[in-house]
């Protein structure tokens, strides 16, 4: 009688199996309590918790909107936007903030060395909040008197640059905005 199944056949078979197995096991990637892919995409922009809600929306409708590559670079710059926060970041433009250490803390906090040029061009303030579509830097832990600064990011992977630009309402615009760039600290 003839074999029901090669040996070949059957080791194929058995390393479908294990691969199936393995890859039903695989562990999850958690950073700051987002769902994240082993590619380091977030599956999930809606729960992530550092974004300003009118961003978020924004980036869940570009994505929707999106195929592809589109759709994982709009993931990836979510993803970004979210680590962004409790990560230090380094000041890279104006000159008079390169190098100098910025972070926003999970807690609401700002750490910032008060002594550097950094604290006073960057609102000097010790507070931060998400506003609609901002990040808002406050005076004080309330929040009655802030500053409202939408954040871009530009690169990707290590190479990510958080663009940050005051966001001035009414009739008296500066000639230039007010920008602000950063990268991750090493």
């Amino acid at each position: 009688m003839p074999p029901i199944a090669s040996r070949p056949a059957l080791a194929v078979a058995s390393l479908l199996v294990i691969a199936t197995t393995l890859t039903a096991c695989s562990p999850v990637f958690f950073w700051k309590g987002d769902r994240k892919d082993a590619s380091g995409s977030n599956a999930d922009i809606s729960s992530m918790q550092n974004i300003p809600e009118g961003i978020k929306q924004d980036l869940i409708n570009q994505q929707n909107a999106a195929s592809g590559k589109e759709k994982k670079a709009i993931g990836a710059k979510a993803a970004a936007l979210n680590n962004m926060v409790g990560t230090q970041l380094v000041g890279t433009d104006p000159y008079s903030i390169a190098d100098q250490q910025f972070i926003l803390n999970p807690e609401g906090t700002i750490g910032v060395d008060k002594e550097q040029k950094i604290y006073p061009l960057m609102s000097a303030t010790d507070f931060w909040r998400l506003g609609q579509d901002t990040y808002d830097l406050c005076v004080e832990q309330d929040c009655q008197y802030y500053s409202s600064w939408t954040v871009d990011v530009e690169g990707s992977g290590k190479n990510v640059t958080y663009v940050w630009t005051m966001k001035i309402d009414g009739p008296e615009q500066p000639p230039q905005p007010l920008v602000r760039r950063f990268k991750v600290a090493n």
